[in-house]
């Protein structure tokens, strides 16, 4: 786990911000242009390499059924989780970042995925990635979504955001839609004014979620095994219900 640590220090260090500053949403959001711009590889920094491990047990058990249904995935990165959703059979996977280096690295990512692929043509076909924010999203259908999942994206907002993080899951979530939220990271020795990352903890997702309309199903610590490496312990899985 310290490895992870350190590379969680190394990314807020230049970057940290007390709540108290109140930065403008574009200013913070810079910094996140920046890390891509330098040249963020596969495995660096928040960048793990792969889905999470937990939401592949979640589609391979058939615990999150996804077939058929649309997905989305704000702060998607490089998209192993966009591609893991289509590839479970998802009509639409829709990935979501604010750097166009970010969705470039995620295109490039998925060709390489799914070369040699049996289903390569329909996984690629069903997967969507898109240079937008999230708090202005819409998709070009007008639909909504059957699923969100929400993993390094909540804590790597500004503390100031939080609210219209909520109120934006509510508004792209049809009702009886499902939001899996991975709670990461929670460390009760961190500081909670310094970040990214910021510290969560499980408390500050039912502060949240409830009032822009969210019904708590499940929350709880997601089994070592299923986090990713030096994440351990650190995770918990939130399943919530639109109303």
């Amino acid at each position: 786990m310290g490895s992870e640590v350190q590379q969680e220090q190394q990314l807020a260090a230049p970057v940290a911000a007390s709540a108290a500053e109140h930065p403008s949403w574009s200013d913070y959001n810079q910094r996140w242009f920046d890390i891509w711009h330098d040249g963020l590889q596969k495995g660096q920094q928040f960048d793990k390499g792969a889905p999470s491990p937990q939401l592949m047990q979640l589609l391979s058990s058939g615990q999150l059924q996804v077939q058929g249904r649309r997905a989305l995935v704000p702060g998607c990165g490089r998209g192993y989780d966009v591609v893991a959703f289509a590839a479970a059979g998802a009509a639409l996977s829709v990935g979501l970042d604010i750097c166009t280096d970010a969705i470039a690295a995620a295109n490039q990512q998925r060709d390489e995925q799914l070369t040699g692929h049996p289903d390569g043509a329909k996984v690629s076909a069903a997967t969507e990635l898109a240079v937008a924010d999230f708090f202005s999203y819409c998709h070009s259908s007008g639909q909504l979504f059957d699923v969100g999942y929400d993993y390094t994206f909540l804590c790597a907002l500004h503390p100031d955001m939080r609210t219209s993080w909520a109120a934006g899951w509510a508004r792209l979530l049809q009702p009886g839609g499902e939001l899996l939220t991975m709670v990461y990271p929670v460390d009760s020795s961190r500081d909670a004014n310094t970040g990214p990352p910021w510290p969560v903890t499980p408390e500050l997702y039912k502060q949240l979620l409830p009032p822009a309309g969210f019904e708590l199903v499940s929350l709880e610590p997601i089994p070592a095994g299923l986090s990713h490496e030096g994440r351990q312990g650190r995770e918990w899985l939130g399943r919530w219900r639109r109303q």
